[in-house]
């Protein structure tokens, strides 16, 4: 499933939040200090456009996403203000995926009853003359594969002629359906982990700045509700 919503955001939480985003007070203002990353993707992935470079910001990352091991990240000044995405995203998703009421368990035993945040970065595309398209890619794994109970978000803070590539499923069920979203300011994305996508960067402004949002959705019984042919509920094509 892919949602696009334009006018995300309040105008008076979006404006504020762009003119951090933007950091117009300098070095001394409240706003992002952003870090270079040589790389849009991890050092082994020989993905196509993988290569390519950005400046980044990591506000949230949750204990053990990463690679089992990781600490939490929490950005203190920015988090308080900025978590408020997992709230408006949360209501554009279903009630049964916001909060399991019944506190079923899931495949470990354990409860997950709540939705929660997973990761939540933001990224800047510096004009390279040109658009540039990034490495296709998952955001978040579990056992190898792509996670099916996470929806995943891009929000953009900059009206630019560069944009988010997601792949829907084709009529055989495989992820090969191009569906361009543009850089639209105060529009954001959302889709189910095992969507693969990909960055377009700008060739008309001096940056594209986005927000990168993944959330784990409350646990859902795969067998509670409608029944595919395969006797399951499909866990990536809803939220």
């Amino acid at each position: 499933m892919i949602k696009i919503i334009k006018d995300f955001l309040p105008k008076p939480l979006f404006d504020y939040m762009q003119t951090m985003v933007h950091n117009k007070g300098g070095q001394d203002s409240q706003g992002l200090q952003w870090s270079f990353n040589e790389r849009n993707l991890k050092e082994d992935d020989t993905t196509p456009g993988a290569e390519n470079y950005k400046f980044g910001k990591n506000l949230y990352i949750a204990p053990g996403s990463q690679d089992g091991r990781n600490p939490e990240i929490y950005d203190r000044d920015l988090m308080p203000l900025f978590g408020l995405f997992q709230t408006f995203m949360m209501s554009h998703m279903e009630k049964r995926c916001q909060i399991n009421e019944e506190k079923n368990r899931d495949n470990w035993g354990n409860f997950n009853s709540e939705c929660r945040l997973i990761r939540m970065k933001m990224n800047l595309y510096p004009n390279k003359g040109k658009q540039v398209k990034h490495g296709v890619h998952n955001d978040i794994f579990s056992n190898g594969r792509p996670n099916p109970n996470v929806v995943t978000a891009v929000f953009n803070f900059t009206d630019c002629n560069g944009s988010t590539v997601i792949l829907d499923k084709d009529k055989n069920g495989e992820y090969t359906k191009e569906v361009e979203v543009p850089s639209v300011a105060n529009t954001i994305a959302m889709f189910n982990c095992p969507h693969p996508h990909y960055g377009v960067t700008q060739s008309d402004t001096p940056t594209r700045i986005v927000l990168n949002i993944n959330l784990e959705k409350a646990y859902v019984d795969p067998m509670g509700k409608e029944l595919d042919d395969e006797g399951f509920e499909p866990l990536d094509d809803y939220f």
